[in-house]
């Protein structure tokens, strides 16, 4: 079986990790890179990433998560939050952005239309800028799943949270970011009879 199917075939929602095995830096540095790389709508990256360290903060967000013990027991939780209004133009942030599209005043203003009228439609129909911007991190999210799985490291997405607690404990000014997902890495505690070997 090809590798990258076998890490597909290994990863699953992890929910008892080994609190004694720690994933490697580089490791967990790598994982971090898959998510950075992921593509975006539009090219907008609005994701942003916050590594929680503090084992408090990791108690309190268990708290607030539905009691789930991954969040104590995994080696890395990461939080996947998502801009919102800095999206919405005119703002420095889409200004940035635009600078990217174009080296001359003419393109980077037609690709501000282009930003401009796709907002408005998906608005027009109902979704708003900031379900928009979470599908973002979910993308970002399964590239660092998939990516740990390749390289024989478990995880667990935790969507199970009070968001408007979460963002507090977490400083989000919501108007600006939003938590979208939160993600644990690890390895599992117990080998399951139909794990695959990734060598």
């Amino acid at each position: 079986m090809d590798k990258f199917l076998k890490a597909m075939h290994f990863r699953h929602a992890c929910k008892v990790f080994d609190e004694n095995k720690e994933i490697k830096q580089e490791d967990f540095l790598n994982i971090l890179e898959a998510g950075r790389l992921s593509p975006s709508s539009m090219g907008m990256e609005p994701t942003r990433f916050i590594v929680v360290n503090d084992k408090k903060l990791k108690e309190e967000l268990r708290t607030i998560c539905w009691n789930q013990v991954q969040l104590t027991s995994a080696s890395k939780v990461v939080v996947l939050k998502t801009l919102i209004s800095p999206l919405m133009p005119p703002s420095n942030y889409v200004d940035s952005m635009s600078i990217r599209r174009g080296s001359t005043k003419e393109k980077r203003e037609a690709w501000s239309k282009v930003y401009a009228n796709f907002l408005e439609s998906m608005q027009n129909k109902g979704i708003s800028l900031q379900a928009w911007a979470q599908k973002q991190a979910y993308i970002a999210a399964s590239s660092m799943m998939n990516y740990a799985a390749y390289i024989g490291i478990d995880s667990c997405p935790i969507e199970g949270f009070d968001i408007d607690n979460v963002n507090k404990i977490l400083g989000c000014d919501t108007f600006k970011e939003s938590v979208a997902i939160i993600l644990t890495f690890g390895y599992r505690k117990k080998n399951n009879k139909n794990d695959i070997d990734l060598a």
